[in-house]
């Protein structure tokens, strides 16, 4: 059977689908009225819940969502929400029989953790049962906001990045302690329909020492760890006479720094280069209607991006990188195009980024909408050129419509980046993702590109990535997933992020999940099995294979035991480098490993991880352990640490490859407006240490001040010819921003 035959019947398949959508499932949420604040009801925003308009409406009812689901609260919480013309207000009254064992860890602004007491607020303020939002504050006052995606399904569902401008306060009494939020709606991005908004709510308690999560709605933990925020799930809430202000969100920014960094010149001798540098830019976020929002951004600047963590690549495939820069961060989840692992069609550190050194950004503008069921986005950046790259053009438009049900859509994006010496690439695809009916959900993606260095003759094919994934989503019972991809030898998304090229895949994955009964000490028992199967798409000849399984046993306080077995079959086609001094050479491999996973309570103050494995690995013996402790001396430092060692020992060519990789992180926070981290890691493969350094001062959202200092050094220079310089690089910046609502 021909390729192309192949690829014939699965769109077949999707298009009978499709034809039948009427089958389809179709969800409705009854909206509840939240209560508004009548004229004259004020709140002192003060962290203390005492105004007595609180008690004369009843609060949220809450459920155990965590440890024992729809078991016996352990303490008493009332959570309240009210609105009023401006604002969306939370108050709430958290007792605890026993005070001085409450969990405070950190002052830092978006330092969520299990380890801490907490409140938080979710919304989903366009109701599109896909996104949410998250308003978090611990029991010292600071506060976390984050953007949920995807509902709350897959590994990639947040993103601790995203910022919003709100308020929150809490305060300490007796028997337990109180808090306040007080967030703008013109914070909120939502759709006004005749005079009513509809949006998702959802709240919760997280009481750290047991572990308890008191949640509202009442959400069964059937979709994995983030069932507690997924968007489709929450109440559907109304509120009425609001209007949706639309203020400009201006931020003006004054950076200066110094610092230096090595390239290779003609003769590849390291020749430094300085990076001093006086700079000053802007940010700008509007919305112009109810449904359309706007950033624009002039000489932009990512100064303030963190630093990557060093990791160990054992495969012949690229590393992925998050992003973690907040002007891609608002309604990320629109310019998703992703399938399987992290290949995405549009992968958003391709801008601004070149071999892992910034490139800097002339400006750029990025719009996001939502008009009836129809999502839109749009992304245009040019960047300057410098001594080795051309000034380029990125553009993204994205565009998706809900159909059938709430949580199924089709739609497609198209990329383009074009550069100053003539070089053209386009990337235009077309997906979806159907809810078939109750928790199936069938994904489908094809791509095609087109670059300016294509080789003449090339097909369609050669140039298309193709991916279809039928899944069951719950973790309660028995799920499933199968997946196809193909991927073509000549496919080239010049915005997007792929592993690996010229391959055609099968993937299916079975799993059973039980929950022990209320009273056990062990929570939850997972057991799966998954094969893979990849074909060379130029020979048609088998590539690799993968057959493993694993058993997960997680016990109440969420500490966990990982056992698993992997058989991999790998025709490598050809040669690639595990170090500087180690090839794997063409030729079939069998790799045979088995390791173990531990890992303690994440809620204790003192906790880690621990990993082994062991097995065969390209025609050596592979050993491989790494330990992740982290300890919470007090609310006000914190730190924690990374060391991993992997050994592989190819006696038939008489090497070893040695690996060290090692990270120590300090967390210092004086109060919710000074905060400090720290962090070095060391990494033997490329002979580096990394230091980072970044001080933040926060007075109120939208004004910050950050001093950065981050260097890499070449731990052994004279160890190569040429001899590196000891510092590869080196940059220290202060920089500066204030916003102003216009």
């Amino acid at each position: 059977m021909s390729q192309f035959t192949r690829l014939s019947g699965l769109f077949a398949i999707i298009l009978c689908l499709i034809v039948h959508s009427n089958a389809f499932s179709q969800e409705s949420f009854a909206p509840t009225a939240l209560t508004k604040l009548k004229n004259g009801q004020k709140i002192i925003f003060d962290g203390v819940v005492d105004e007595p308009f609180w008690d004369m409406a009843e609060p949220l009812p809450l459920v155990m969502h965590w440890p024992n689901y729809d078991g016996e609260l352990s303490e008493q919480t009332k959570i309240w929400v009210f609105y009023d013309d401006e604002y969306l207000y939370l108050g709430a009254i958290c007792y605890d029989t026993e005070p001085d064992k409450m969990q405070q860890i950190s002052f830092a602004r978006d330092d969520i953790s299990e380890k801490a007491d907490g409140i938080s607020l979710i919304l989903d303020p366009y109701n599109d049962n896909e996104n949410s939002l998250l308003f978090g504050i611990s029991l010292t006052g600071a506060r976390a906001d984050l953007s949920i995606k995807n509902d709350a399904i897959g590994s990639d569902t947040w993103n601790l990045s995203w910022n919003s401008f709100w308020e929150g306060k809490t305060s300490e009494m007796d028997n337990g302690w109180m808090t306040e939020f007080r967030i703008p709606l013109s914070s909120l991005r939502f759709e006004e329909k005749d005079g009513k908004v509809e949006m998702g709510l959802g709240a919760y308690r997280y009481i750290a020492r047991k572990r308890e999560m008191q949640i509202f709605p009442d959400i069964p933990p059937d979709w994995g760890y983030w069932s507690f925020v997924k968007p489709s799930r929450l109440q559907t809430v109304t509120l009425e006479g609001v209007k949706n202000k639309r203020p400009w969100y201006t931020s003006p920014y004054l950076l200066g720094g110094t610092g230096f960094h090595y390239e290779d010149d003609e003769n590849d001798l390291p020749k430094r280069f300085n990076d001093d540098q006086v700079q000053i830019g802007l940010d700008v976020q509007h919305a112009f209607s109810d449904n359309i929002n706007g950033d624009f951004t002039i000489n932009t600047d990512f100064a303030q991006v963190e630093a990557d963590d060093q990791a160990v690549n054992l495969s012949r495939f690229s590393l992925f990188f998050p992003e973690k820069r907040r002007f891609f961060l608002e309604r990320a989840s629109t310019f998703s195009y992703r399938m399987d692992g992290n290949n995405n069609l549009f992968y958003s550190r391709r801008i601004g980024i070149d071999g892992g050194e910034l490139v800097p950004i002339l400006g750029g503008v990025r719009m996001t909408g939502r008009v009836d069921k129809w999502d839109f986005g749009l992304i245009n950046m040019q960047s300057q050129s410098n001594s080795i790259l051309p000034t380029e053009n990125y553009g993204v438009f994205r565009l998706r419509r809900n159909t059938f049900n709430q949580r199924s859509y089709v739609g497609g994006m198209f990329t383009s980046r074009l550069d100053a010496d003539g070089g053209e690439n386009y990337v235009y695809g077309v997906d979806g993702i159907i809810n078939v009916f109750k928790d199936d959900y069938l994904q489908f993606n094809f791509a095609q590109s087109t670059d300016s260095g294509d080789p003449t003759g090339i097909s369609g094919l050669d140039r298309s990535r193709m991916y279809i994934y039928w899944q069951n989503r719950q973790e309660n019972g028995f799920s499933y997933a199968f997946t196809f991809s193909n991927v073509g030898d000549e496919y080239n998304p010049g915005l997007g992020f792929e592993r690996r090229f010229n391959f055609s895949q099968v993937i299916s994955d079975l799993r059973y999940t039980k929950f022990a009964p209320t009273g056990s000490k062990l929570r939850q028992t997972v057991f799966n099995l998954n094969a893979e199967t990849s074909f060379n798409n130029a020979t048609g000849n088998r590539e690799t294979w993968t057959l493993g399984g694993s058993v997960v046993l997680r016990w109440l306080r969420d500490n966990n035991l990982t056992v698993s077995i992997e058989q991999l079959n790998d025709q490598v086609p050809e040669d690639f480098d595990l170090s500087d001094d180690i090839t794997i050479v063409v030729g079939e491999y069998n790799n045979l490993s088995s390791s173990l996973r531990y890992s303690t309570a994440e809620a204790g103050l003192v906790a880690s991880n621990f990993s082994a494995q062991l097995g065969t690995f390209y025609g050596g013996d592979l050993y491989s352990f790494s330990v992740e402790p982290s300890i919470v001396v007090s609310k006000n430092l914190q730190f924690s640490a990374l060391y991993q060692y992997t050994n592989i020992d190819f006696a038939d060519l008489n090497q070893v490859f040695d690996s060290h990789l090692a990270r120590l992180r300090m967390g210092i926070s004086l109060n919710v407006k000074w905060s400090m981290s720290t962090f070095a890691q060391l990494n033997t493969i490329n002979d580096i240490t990394a230091l980072n350094f970044r001080l933040r001062y926060n007075p109120v959202d939208g004004n910050d001040l950050f001093l950065v200092f981050n260097e890499v050094i070449n731990n052994d220079p004279t160890s190569i010819t040429p001899v590196l310089p000891n510092r590869d690089n080196m940059t220290l910046l202060i920089k500066y921003v204030y916003t102003f609502k216009l």
